[in-house]
């Protein structure tokens, strides 16, 4: 079920262009055209000055359909490379980026969501997510970032922490165990990061009674530890120690990116009409593997699957003509695989989407 605007007999029967009602009511055309495609939300001051440019009551402009699905396009971008060298361009290369997303959205007549796929933790990607959001969200698009999404399989949808898989039994059983180890690094279980344990560290540590700062080789010892607890080669442990925080992650090894885009696009497809399914990453194995271990998976569904990559790629390209090629050592890549990708896309009456 959804709310349609169906401005277009509006627009005719007073001459105006989508230039000339955005520019009437004070709203870019890009705005005025996720508005016309039902994409993205409206604001009360918007909705104000489209009766009184159009001299009409909200009714006029809307109208309820009911049993349909939003068509959603899904687009994981690789956390550390590809969201780096978005940021990396500065304001106007972001703003570029969100125009091209608006290209994408008008020419395949779908909403898209983009999913931040990190091998770290929240902790590590929260920080990002909320700055492009918040970007976006200035810029007309505030349905445009999802969430920062952990290999563990679990996401953060935008405020609200919820996990893909139940806590594994074997890792829930040595919680007392886990927790007592930590305590003895002056660190703690953090619940509300991960549908996994995360264990958060001090700045500082205490041995024998002498503070001095955490270092690197604290947190392998703590591995150490874990390791021998849990003596079992299936659960590992995942360690960062960098800007965005001192943590663990303890995980089953067997969980990866690829595993996460796969579940986020099982959710996905519950919910939505979901066409099409874009990643885009460096040429990294575990990059690549998000494109790689999900395409016979999703061609088996016949739900299309596109990975946008570096010119480092290789050879692969040259028989995958589902992997579009870009510059992708700056900004300008990421944009040009989007706008290469708009080239490509045929919308077919059924609603899905063909790609050539």
């Amino acid at each position: 079920m959804a709310i349609i605007f169906n401005l277009d007999p509006l627009m005719k029967k007073f001459g105006y262009s989508s230039a000339d009602l955005a520019k009437r009511i004070g709203i870019t055309e890009a705005n005025l055209s996720n508005i016309k495609n039902n994409k993205g939300f409206i604001k009360r001051e918007t909705l104000d000055r489209l009766c009184k440019v159009l001299g009409c009551q909200p009714g006029d402009l809307m109208y309820y359909r009911e049993n349909e699905k939003e068509k959603v396009i899904p687009l994981f971008l690789d956390y550390s490379g590809t969201t780096d060298h978005l940021l990396s361009g500065g304001a106007e290369n972001v703003q570029l980026f969100f125009d091209s997303i608006n290209e994408l959205q008008t020419k395949s007549d779908c909403q898209i969501q983009c999913y931040m796929v990190t091998g770290s933790s929240y902790a590590s990607a929260n920080s990002k997510y909320k700055l492009l959001n918040e970007l976006a969200t200035n810029s007309g698009l505030p349905n445009l970032f999802m969430g920062a999404v952990a290999e563990y399989c679990g996401y953060l949808a935008g405020n609200t922490k919820q996990s893909l898989l139940s806590m594994d039994p074997r890792i829930l059983e040595k919680r007392s165990e886990i927790g007592a180890i930590a305590e003895r690094y002056n660190a703690w279980i953090n619940d509300d990061v991960t549908s996994y344990f995360n264990i958060q560290f001090n700045d500082k540590i205490s041995i024998n009674g002498i503070e001095r700062p955490l270092e690197r080789a604290d947190i392998s010892r703590f591995e150490e530890d874990i390791a021998e607890l849990m003596n079992n080669n299936q659960i590992g442990t995942s360690p960062y120690f960098d800007e965005y925080g001192k943590e663990c992650d303890i995980k089953p090894i067997a969980h990866n990116k690829a595993k996460a885009v796969e579940m986020i696009v099982d959710i996905l497809r519950k919910r939505y009409d979901v066409p099409l399914v874009i990643i885009g990453g460096d040429s990294q194995e575990e990059d690549l593997k998000m494109y790689t271990e999900n395409k016979e998976k999703f061609n088996s569904i016949e739900l299309p699957c596109v990975f946008m990559a570096p010119s480092n790629i290789g050879s692969l390209n040259k028989t995958d003509k589902n992997i579009i090629v870009g510059q992708w050592e700056n900004a300008e890549g990421i944009i040009d695989c989007i706008q290469e990708l708009c080239s490509r896309i045929k919308t077919r009456e059924d609603g899905g989407i063909d790609y050539e």
